[in-house]
C-alpha cells in the first residue's frame, strides 16, 4: 500500500525511578527497530507494556514491530487493542494501522471498516481515505472472484455430475439388455422344452396305438431285429466263401 507508513512514538515519562527502566525498554525497541531487528524490538516493547500496561505507545509500538516482521494478525491485535487505551490522534493512527494490518491479511471488509473509524476520529487523515477507497475495490475484485470460482466449482460439478449420470444411463442400458437377453434366453430354453415334452408325447402315443403281437408271435420289432441278424450272418458267411475261394452256390428256392 503506497499511503501506508508506520509511525514510531516515543514516550518521556517524568518518573525517574520507573521510568528508567521503561524508557531503556523503549529506547532499545526504537533502535532495534531503526536497524529492522522487528522480533528483537516486538520482545523489548513487550517489556515496556509489563511495566506500564495502559501506555498506549507501548503498545501501539509493538503492532507496528509485528507489522513489519510480517505477522498481521498479531499487529491487527495490538493495534486493535491501542485504540481501547487512548484517544483523538493516536486513537485515528491506531485504527489507519488496524486498518493496514487486516488489508495486509486480505481482510478487506473489516479494514474497510477500521479506515471509517480512523477517518471518523480525523477526516483530513488522506492515507485512511486513500486507503479506504482502495479496500473498498480489492474487496469487490475479492468477492468478483470468489464467484468466479464459485461459478467454476459449479460449472465443474454440474460437467461431473452430467458425466455420471451419462455413465449411469449407460450401466442401466447394459443391465437392461442383458436382462433382455436373459429373458430371450429362457424363453428359448423353454420352448425347446415343450417342443421335446410335445415330441416325447407323441412318441409314447404312437407307441401305445401300435397293435400289440399275439402270444407267441414276433413284434414287428423283434421281426426286424431277427432279419438284420440274418442279413448279418450271410454277409459274414459270403465274406469267408470270398477268403478261401470257394465257388458260391446257386440259391434256389425250396
Amino acid at each position: 500500500m503506497n499511503k501506508y507508513t508506520v509511525a514510531l512514538l516515543i514516550l518521556f515519562i517524568s518518573s525517574v525511578t520507573f521510568g528508567d527502566d521503561y524508557r531503556k525498554y523503549m529506547n532499545k525497541g526504537e533502535d532495534q527497530y531503526k536497524e529492522e531487528k522487528f522480533s528483537e524490538a516486538v520482545e523489548n516493547y513487550r517489556q515496556a507494556e509489563v511495566l506500564k500496561p495502559e501506555d498506549p505507545t507501548a503498545s501501539f509500538n509493538t503492532g507496528a514491530s509485528f507489522y513489519k516482521s510480517g505477522d498481521y494478525a498479531k499487529a491487527a491485535e495490538k493495534f486493535l487493542q491501542t485504540t481501547s487505551l487512548t484517544d483523538g490522534k493516536l486513537q485515528s493512527e491506531s485504527y489507519y494501522n488496524l486498518g493496514n494490518s487486516l488489508f495486509e491479511a486480505q481482510d478487506y471488509n473489516n479494514a474497510i471498516n477500521a479506515f471509517k473509524s480512523s477517518l471518523m476520529l480525523d477526516p483530513s487523515n488522506e492515507d485512511a481515505k486513500f486507503n479506504y477507497e482502495l479496500a473498498q475495490k480489492k474487496l469487490e475484485e475479492q468477492q468478483q472472484q470468489q464467484q468466479q470460482q464459485n461459478q467454476d466449482q459449479q460449472d465443474q460439478q454440474d460437467q461431473q455430475d452430467q458425466k455420471d449420470q451419462q455413465n449411469q444411463d449407460q450401466q442401466d442400458q447394459q443391465q437392461q439388455d442383458q436382462d433382455q437377453q436373459q429373458q430371450q434366453n429362457k424363453d428359448d430354453q423353454q420352448k425347446q422344452d415343450e417342443q421335446q415334452q410335445q415330441q416325447d408325447q407323441q412318441k409314447q402315443e404312437d407307441q401305445q396305438q401300435k397293435p400289440k403281437p399275439k402270444k407267441g408271435e414276433m413284434s414287428e420289432e423283434e421281426a426286424k431285429a431277427l432279419l438284420d441278424a440274418f442279413k448279418q450272418d450271410e454277409k459274414n458267411v459270403q465274406e469267408q466263401l470270398k477268403k478261401y475261394k470257394v465257388p458260391q452256390q446257386t440259391r434256389r428256392d425250396w
